[in-house]
């Protein structure tokens, strides 16, 4: 399990201080905090859950980007993919929505989507992109968030809401002071919560006073994904990462997945990029490499260790891009590209960072280098020299979010970078990488 993150230790010394004033077992204080209550589904459910084609949706909560075929699919988190005809990037079109409970990653190859509804991973017949339907299911082969084994049930997600409440200090002060009296579970969104209700809390004070009361990518005949991907599929296999493992499975029937290798990485994983016969494996503490010559087998080459915090990996020639950024559940406190020399795969070095202001996704395409800087927007960077790179930024476009990336150079999508973000989904033209063009926008809800 990972540490409780900085504020929450912040956080139970606050309320530890702030409770020892309160006298016997009476006193109470308004507070403001994000409830997060747990959703279960029965695994029965999850065997028999369908998926179906929608009418187009609007983008609500775009997450990771996949192209193929002249298409973009754009996942919808936990509730399965938009599918944008891209065959004119000027003028995009939302098609349609495959509906995918509990969706969080895809992987194409040969007109079979592969994608995870919550614990099973489902092989989708996309050869008619409006008739999408399951070709295969193999059940049960990714770890929920939690299992309930005695009711054959598993915690799916969190239901968020804002709350306001008058709140005792007894309750208060386990709550704070004492975290492991109600427990804590690593999740994929580091939420901390109490065992006895499975009720998750992060509780934000408002001003008030205490008041005393009573108590209480790649090839394969497959698409790109971005570099926030879990899935990648290679050398007829499909690679998955969670938040501690590499599932691997064989693709030789193509409808029905075959696991055949799970490989132990830790915690924290979070990112995979498959690059020539290798894997770099990106975690909130390091990069891992494996050398993939056996496809069903990978093995160990390397690691390189940095600061903790998320890191999206990109790699060409002799070196890993790597970028960290704070603000996550990951709890850096670093916004930085890593630039690592592979030249000896067996032993990474970093050569430089670069400060940036809080990088997400990235992508190369030839010596263009593209960053996502979340809030910040999109900036393209010259690496002809990658030792100068803080020298040659490009260009850097600004009033929008930029989250992942994909730079393509393929018939009808010539220096097309897509985009996407809380804002939308973006395509910018860098024939000029140096004056990127706003070529579409699907802008959300």
């Amino acid at each position: 399990m990972r540490k409780l993150n900085l504020s929450l230790l912040i956080l139970s010394l606050a309320l530890a201080f702030s409770f020892q004033s309160c006298v016997e077992d009476s006193c109470e204080r308004q507070v403001t905090y994000t409830r997060y209550t747990p959703v279960y589904i029965s695994l029965e459910d999850i065997h028999a859950g369908q998926i179906a084609n929608e009418t187009p949706r609007e983008l609500e909560k775009p997450g990771k980007i996949y192209f193929y075929n002249n298409y973009i699919f754009i996942n919808e988190n936990k509730e399965g993919v938009h599918v944008i005809d891209n065959s004119n990037p000027e003028s995009p079109q939302n098609i349609t929505f495959i509906s995918i409970p509990g969706n969080e990653d895809i992987a194409i190859r040969n007109g079979i989507l592969y994608a995870n509804s919550y614990v099973d991973l489902l092989s989708i017949d996309i050869s008619d992109i409006q008739n999408a339907s399951i070709a295969g299911r193999t059940e049960s082969v990714f770890p929920p968030i939690w299992e309930d084994i005695q009711n054959e049930r598993v915690l799916v997600e969190y239901k968020e809401e804002q709350v306001t409440d008058i709140l005792d200090c007894e309750t208060l002060g386990l709550l704070g002071t004492n975290p492991y009296t109600g427990g804590y579970y690593d999740c994929f969104n580091c939420i901390f919560f109490n065992n006895r209700s499975f009720e998750a809390v992060l509780i934000d004070f408002d001003s008030s006073s205490p008041t005393t009361g009573s108590s209480n990518s790649n090839s394969n005949n497959g698409g790109v994904a971005g570099s926030m991907a879990r899935f990648s599929i290679m050398s007829g296999h499909l690679y998955v990462v969670d938040n501690a493992n590499l599932n691997i499975f064989d693709l030789s029937n193509a409808v029905s997945p075959q696991s055949v290798n799970t490989i132990n990485l830790g915690w924290g994983i979070e990112t995979i990029f498959p690059y020539q016969d290798k894997l770099f494996i990106g975690s909130n503490s390091g990069m891992f490499i494996y050398d993939n010559s056996n496809p069903a087998e990978p093995s160990f080459l390397s690691s390189f260790a940095h600061a903790r915090a998320c890191d999206p990996v990109f790699v060409k020639d002799n070196y890993a891009y790597v970028t960290l950024r704070d603000g996550t559940t990951c709890q850096g406190f670093n916004n930085q590209l890593d630039l690592v020399d592979i030249t000896d795969i067996t032993a990474p070095v970093l050569v430089k960072s670069y400060a940036m202001t809080n990088p997400h996704g990235l992508s190369i395409r030839d010596n263009t280098l593209f960053i996502c800087e979340g809030e910040s927007g999109l900036k393209s960077f010259d690496i002809t020299d990658p030792l100068k790179i803080d020298e040659n930024l490009l260009d850097h476009e600004k009033d929008f979010f930029a989250y992942d990336a994909i730079s393509l150079a393929v018939p009808n999508f010539e220096n097309t970078v897509l985009v996407v973000g809380k804002d939308g989904f973006y395509q910018f033209n860098f024939d000029d990488p140096a004056n990127l063009r706003l070529i579409s926008l699907i802008a959300v809800k």
